[in-house]
């Protein structure tokens, strides 16, 4: 199934939970299911982890290794080559004997110690940054872990991303946020039992429960903390576990 069918049946599916569906579902416009597709992209390359997303620079620093390790090997061959080279002509010349060992032990010195430099130039590892996580606008009933039924084509565009080849084998923690209007107890009860729910609803529509993991943060981690009534502060995050 293609991203543009996985979107289609991920909205679809999402209205159907929420008890939306009586009816047959209408018929898209030809620019809906691209525009879907585009948000499961992005939602993939939200959530893509670190490892994935070096893949191909570790690819190409690997070939990268290959090729100096080729031009050691050829410039250690060589070497060999005009060492019995200066041999044969000390032979011929009639030099003492300790000159020709020497004559071939200094240029064989330079590849080899270019060879040993090479690994400890090589870029180190990028430091860890924060995992890959992904902010979504999910609305619920008023003091209440209800979704929306608005919502649903927004989470079956999640789960399509979560079910794709390049998220299939991640796990997800899924965070609910509250914002600091109410009581501290209050709002860390609210934010866990949408969580909560969020989770509930993405295994309804087929993502396995053992991927996922949810957590009520209640107030602590505004996302507008100059505005404690702004909406973006009641918030679903996911965030993926490497």
């Amino acid at each position: 199934m293609n991203a543009a069918a996985r979107a289609a049946a991920g909205a679809w599916l999402g209205a159907l939970v929420l008890g939306c569906a009586e009816a047959a579902p209408p018929a898209a416009p030809a620019s809906r299911p691209q525009a879907a597709e585009t948000d499961i992209q992005a939602m993939i390359e939200a959530l893509m982890p670190a490892t994935s997303r070096s893949m191909r620079n570790l690819v190409v620093r690997q070939k990268a290794e290959g090729a100096a390790a080729s031009a050691a090997s050829a410039a250690s061959a060589a070497a060999a080559t005009a060492a019995a080279a200066a041999t044969a002509v000390t032979s011929a010349t009639a030099l003492p004997a300790s000159a020709a060992p020497m004559a071939a032990a200094t240029p064989a010195a330079a590849p080899a110690t270019m060879t040993a430099s090479t690994p400890a130039v090589a870029p180190a590892a990028a430091p860890a940054g924060p995992p890959p996580s992904l902010a979504l606008a999910i609305q619920f009933e008023p003091n209440s872990a209800r979704v929306r039924p608005e919502s649903g084509a927004l989470l079956g565009s999640l789960v399509a991303a979560m079910q794709s080849p390049e998220l299939k084998g991640s796990r997800f923690l899924i965070e609910g946020h509250a914002d600091p209007r109410g009581g501290a107890a209050q709002n860390q009860r609210l934010s866990q039992e949408r969580a909560d729910e969020v989770r509930l609803y993405l295994v309804s529509l087929g993502v396995h429960p053992a991927r996922l993991r949810a957590v009520g943060k209640g107030a602590s981690q505004p996302a507008a903390a100059d505005d404690p009534a702004a909406a973006a502060n009641r918030r679903v995050r996911v965030v993926t576990l490497e």
